[in-house]
Order: structure tokens, then sequence, then C-alpha cells
């Protein structure tokens, strides 16, 4: 039986391997992006009311793991319904933090678990976008609430739908709400970027009607139809925030998770050639298009869940549609549904099917990556999709494509670098608040070597010290040589160079 299991196996890497090979050359930079999502406990925490020690434990890992595979971006879901996860002056905490009963927030009073989050996540050279849910007030009618939560405070901007509670767009002093939830994060915390997903407004459920009717008598000034007035509100929540970020932090990312098809051809001949019953702008009110041509928005990465050769949904012709949307302020990643693969599904029982997709991003030179959903995935067999990632897709590391502008006239450059033995120290020369990151080259003495070509990027991290370890057994003379990476993600000069002998 385990014999047979080998076997499989090693077929399964050999074909997995073969399909990975085809791809173009792995590129220097490029999106790899996870995922991890906090309500429902689906990633993290695992289970509520978890100490602060083993909320570190269970984030330390996620991230071990996250750099192990070559991933280097985490979309950390902060905010899941009118509830985050750090200490906020304008929202309580999460009950999948704390618990039903909000007992444990005491226990919370000496740990930021976002802070935490965003300092073990740079100190592996991963990036962490806060992923904000902007209107989902509540999963369930019943949902504990602390006293202090939206729902309680202000129920005369919710709306019921579905069973679960709404944040009406249509309300100013709402939207106004998530401006301050934003701003405060923005203010006090060194994240990379700001994220949000596809929850606009709802997805239909059969014989229910979002009932907003007094909103939009009361704050429809310019008498705009419905569905106008609608998309019109979650523009303004769009437009704002990307002013408030670069006000505020012009290095910081603003990107959506939209659903994957903005319109169907049928009804937009700008639209892709699917037959989606629903869309982004008809049904959930959110003119990606309009926010990419406006600039407002710095990446989209669309949720192309379906698989290749589906009938009203393909993912080639998706991935294709998204990646002609692309400009030069505006990148496309594509969302990647990791709970398909090895589902009920026979199209999801095709082995090739998650990597050729893979594949097929990363060989088309408008889209610059791919994001993950979600963590918990990889706790199951994935057909050694994780294996592969480590030793074949993202085998090499890779900075974010993400160069946003700055007015600021900005230089790093290494002023002094040294080693003893295998550890490697420099020294800074400029303001080390415009820093990020540190990457390390490193290639064989006499090697011709090219900056440009990830094969020689060793480790990437916001420390300003590494143990040079030996891999693989090597012997030999290694040149190592470091530049610094700014905030807005644009790489300075490189050191002189070290060399160890191993």
């Amino acid at each position: 039986m385990l014999t047979t299991a080998l076997v499989c196996l090693f077929s399964i890497t050999q074909i997995f391997t073969q399909t990975i090979n085809k791809n173009v050359d792995k590129p220097q930079r490029e999106m790899r992006g996870l995922w991890v999502s906090v309500i429902g406990n689906i990633d993290w925490p695992t289970v509520k009311g978890l100490s602060p020690n083993n909320l570190r434990t269970e984030a330390t890992t996620i991230l071990d793991r996250a750099a192990e595979m070559g991933l280097n971006t985490i979309f950390l879901q902060v905010r899941p319904s009118c509830d985050v996860i750090y200490p906020s002056k304008i929202e309580p905490y999460s009950e999948y933090v704390v618990g039903e009963n909000f007992a444990r927030v005491d226990s919370l009073k000496d740990f930021d678990a976002l802070k935490f989050w965003i300092e073990q996540a740079h100190h592996r050279g991963i990036e962490l976008h806060a992923w904000i849910n902007p209107f989902r007030v509540s999963p369930m009618l019943d949902y504990p609430c602390d006293t202090s939560h939206l729902s309680v405070k202000h129920p005369e901007w919710t709306i019921k739908y579905a069973g679960k509670l709404y944040l009406d767009p249509g309300i100013p002093a709402a939207r106004a709400h998530v401006m301050s939830v934003i701003d405060e994060i923005v203010h006090n915390y060194d994240i990379d970027g700001i994220h949000f997903d596809d929850y606009f407004y709802p997805y239909p459920v059969e014989n229910e009607t979002f009932c907003d009717t007094a909103s939009f008598r009361q704050y429809n000034p310019n008498e705009l139809a419905l569905e106008d007035w609608r998309r019109s509100n979650v523009d303004s929540v769009i437009c704002n925030v990307e002013r408030l970020i670069k006000r505020e932090k012009s290095w910081l990312a603003f990107g959506i998770s939209p659903f994957g098809v903005w319109r169907n051809s049928t009804e937009d001949p700008r639209g892709s050639n699917t037959q989606a019953s629903v869309t982004d702008y008809d049904v959930l009110c959110a003119d990606v298009l309009k926010w990419i041509f406006e600039e407002w928005i710095d990446y989209v990465v669309p949720q192309i869940y379906w698989h290749t050769g589906h009938k009203k949904v393909d993912f080639d012709t998706l991935q294709r549609w998204w990646s002609a949307q692309s400009t030069e302020h505006t990148r496309i990643f594509v969302g990647h549904a990791l709970f398909k693969v090895n589902s009920g599904a026979s199209a999801w029982k095709n082995i090739d099917e998650m990597p050729d997709q893979i594949a097929k991003v990363r060989g088309n030179e408008r889209l610059d990556g791919s994001v993950f959903f979600s963590y918990r995935q990889f706790n199951r067999d994935l057909y050694n999709l994780e294996s592969q990632m480590k030793s074949d897709i993202y085998m090499h590391r890779s900075l974010v494509p993400l160069t946003l502008d700055c007015d600021d006239d900005v230089e790093l450059e290494i002023d002094k670098i040294s080693h003893t033995g295998t550890k490697i120290r420099w020294v800074l020369d400029g303001d080390a608040d415009n820093l990020r990151f540190y990457i390390v080259y490193r290639y064989k003495k006499f090697e011709q070597f090219d900056p440009s070509d990830p094969r020689f990027i060793y480790a990437i991290t916001d420390s300003n010290e590494i143990i040079a370890e030996r891999l693989n057994g090597e012997e030999g003379r290694y040149v190592f040589r470091v530049a610094p990476v700014d905030k807005w993600r644009r790489e300075h000069s490189l050191s002189r160079r070290v060399t160890i002998q191993y």
C-alpha cells in the first residue's frame, strides 16, 4: 500500500515538474501572495480565545511556511465584520480572536496582533497588506457583538439581508465610518497596502431584496437610477480611500480583489466572453474598470476561481481578458482557488490544473503574478503543490512588482559592509524610515553576475545582518552584495563585494 502511494507520488511530481518547467524564466519581480482569513477561524487564529503566545505561534508558523514556499505577500484579514484584530479606538476586537464572551480582551492589552504580524512578515522579506471588509457588519444576525460594535451603536446604518447584516453604502455617515477605520490603520501601522475583497453590495439571494430604499431617496441629489446610484456610493469609497492613503503614506499600495467577471460581453462589448450569472458591475455595483481608468487603485486581483475549459466561465478566457485591462499604473494579479484543487469536481481532480494556471499567468507578459486562497488549504493534499513551490515554481526569492511614485528624493546606499566568518553585517547610509528591505545577492567568484536574475537572490530581509549559510554542501569562494529597497519598492545601488570561503 505504501509502495503504491510512493510510486503515485513520484509520478505526480514528475508530471507537475514537467508542467511548470514549460514556464518562461522565473522573474525577479512577481506577486506571490497568500490570503490569510480570520472570519470563521478559517486560517488564523484556528480557534477563538487563544492566548497571545498561541496567537504568536500560529502567526509565525504561517509566515515561516509562506517564506519557505517563496511567497512574498500576505493579505491578512484585519477587519472581518466591523471588528478588528488590533487595539482600536473605533471598533471592538473580533470574536474570532477573543471569543464569543469577549472575556479575553484583557489578555491582549500588552499584545498587538497586527503589529506582530507586520514585524514578523518584514523580517522574512514578506509584505503585509491589511485586508478590509468595508461593508460586512456580521455574517449572521445573532453574531456575538461587543456593546461598541457598529450594529449596536448605529443599527440605523445597517440592512438585514439573507440572514446577515450589511452596512448601507448609501449612507454618507456609514461611508465616513469606513474611512475612519482605514485612517486609523494607515496612521498607526507600518503596513504595505490596504486591500479590499469582493464584498461591496451583497451577492443576490433569490426572493430577497436589499432594502436601501430609504437611503436611496434621502441621499440621491442627482436622481440617479438605483444601480447607478449604488455604483456611485462604492466609487466614492474607492476614490476617497486612495486619496487618504496617498496623502498619508504614498508608498502604500491600494488593491481590490473583485469577483472574477466584470461584465459579460452580451451585456457590454467591453466585457469578457463569459456567461456568468453574477458580475461586478451589474450585481455587486463594483465598476472595477472605472477604478483602473481613474487610477484609483494600484492593483487588481480578480478571483478567477474557475477551471480551464469551464463552459460558461473559462479560466483562459478570463486571464486573457483581465490582462488586457492592465495599465502602466494598475497591475493585474490573478486570484486562484486553492480550495477547489482536489475537490469533488472532476476538473479539479486534474493534477495539472493549478500548476498550469500559475504557468499561464507567469507566461502572460501583462499579468504580474498570483495570489492564493487561502492558507488553510496547504494543510491537505493539493497534489504536491507546496513541495513544488519550494523546489521549482518559487525556488528563487522575488520582490513585489509594485514600484509606486515617490515625490521625495530618497537615496539609500550601503555605507559599510564586512563579515566575521559567515556573519555579514552592513550599515545603511540614508534615512532608515524610508527603508523596507535589503536584498542580498550571492554568486560564485568569477561567475557572471546579473542582479536581474533571481537565481542570485540569496535573501530578502529587514535586518542589517545575515548568517551566510552554506547550501547543499557547496565549496569555494562566494561573493555577497547587498542593495537597499525602499518603501516604494525601488531597489537602490549595490554595496561593495564581500567574499566568503566555504
